[in-house]
């Protein structure tokens, strides 16, 4: 169930920990780590009903090649960290909770981020991870998904297909929404699974291989490590952002869809550097502007970026998903 949790009273803390222990399970987590699951969620939700008094939770499973990690996003629209440090400091936190404050969190997660201000309250993402898997040292990657508010099952997927030469990330919004959507994209990315070709060429092995189905849009992206390099392939309303040191660029789409005719999609190519972000979401979130990435903003995690994009740019009438990548750096050859 990946459906926005809100938390407005003190019941709400109780039925986020039970979800993210059940979660943690899926992943085999172990006794000592969904323990220590437990009091990140507890503090965390604590904090948002002491400092903020509302906000909301989302928790995820991303599945990356070698491991699992189990995300989870908290925000809310407060006045901010005013004094980070301190909030850093075991014993500050809500006299409510364990007391143990961000410092503990950040220690107790496999990887965490925050930010926060007066104007836009504070987005807190961190993970729990069932394999310590070794970067790759050149991209990172983090991605997050929320369903429409009627269905317990996303109907958005993405996947991350990599090797030593290459990164390849597809996204998927599977027609409609709910289980039969979710479906259809889960079969789509089966197929891609199969397949190590350029952009251009998987677009139109899926669309050749699900010819009549309910189908999908989708955006493939590979990477070049080497030469950082990206090639592209759009195909339906799916959005995806290059942002550089010179702007934003935003790469086209052909109209259609998975499971009409067979189609490459509208391909594209471009040079990155590293630093460079790379966004790609589905529809079920609204078009995404300079003006809804604040300063700061693209200087987090991608997983923090992701999950601040994905709460304050959900339209609540559809599932949703958001893919963000950062080159972090090269291969020698």
């Amino acid at each position: 169930m990946k459906r926005w949790i809100d938390i407005d009273d003190r019941s709400a803390i109780a039925a986020v920990r039970r979800l993210a222990r059940r979660y943690g399970t899926e992943i085999n987590l172990s006794d000592t780590r969904l323990d220590e699951l437990a009091i990140v969620v507890t503090e965390a939700t604590t904090n948002i009903l002491r400092y903020a008094e509302r906000g909301r939770v989302l928790i995820d499973i991303i599945r990356t090649p070698g491991t699992r990690r189990l995300a989870l996003l908290f925000s809310d629209a407060g006045e901010g960290i005013g004094d980070m440090d301190r909030m850093f400091q075991d014993g500050e936190s809500s006299s409510d909770s364990a007391g143990l404050g961000l410092g503990a969190i950040k220690r107790l997660s496999d990887s965490f981020d925050v930010f926060s201000s007066a104007d836009i309250g504070t987005t807190i993402v961190c993970t729990f991870d069932s394999v310590n898997a070794a970067p790759t040292g050149v991209i990172d990657i983090g991605g997050l998904r929320v369903c429409h508010p009627a269905e317990r099952v996303c109907g958005d997927d993405w996947m991350l297909l990599q090797t030593r030469e290459t990164t390849d990330i597809i996204l998927c919004d599977g027609l409609g929404h709910g289980a039969l959507a979710a479906e259809a994209s889960r079969e789509i990315l089966a197929t891609a699974r199969g397949f190590d070709a350029p952009p251009g060429e998987m677009m139109e092995a899926l669309t050749q291989a699900h010819v009549g189905s309910r189908g999908a849009v989708a955006s493939i992206v590979r990477i070049d490590h080497a030469n950082l390099s990206l090639a592209y392939a759009g195909l339906g309303n799916i959005a995806t952002l290059c942002i550089t040191k010179s702007g934003t660029r935003r790469l086209a789409v052909r109209d259609g869809r998975i499971g009409a005719a067979p189609t490459r999609g509208f391909e594209e190519t471009m040079q990155l550097a590293q630093g460079d972000l790379v966004i790609m979401y589905s529809d079920g979130l609204k078009t995404l502007r300079d003006a809804d990435l604040p300063p700061g903003l693209l200087h987090r995690s991608p997983l923090l970026i992701a999950g601040f994009l994905i709460n304050r740019s959900f339209r609540g009438r559809d599932d949703a998903s958001i893919v963000v990548a950062r080159i972090t750096g090269q291969v020698s050859g």
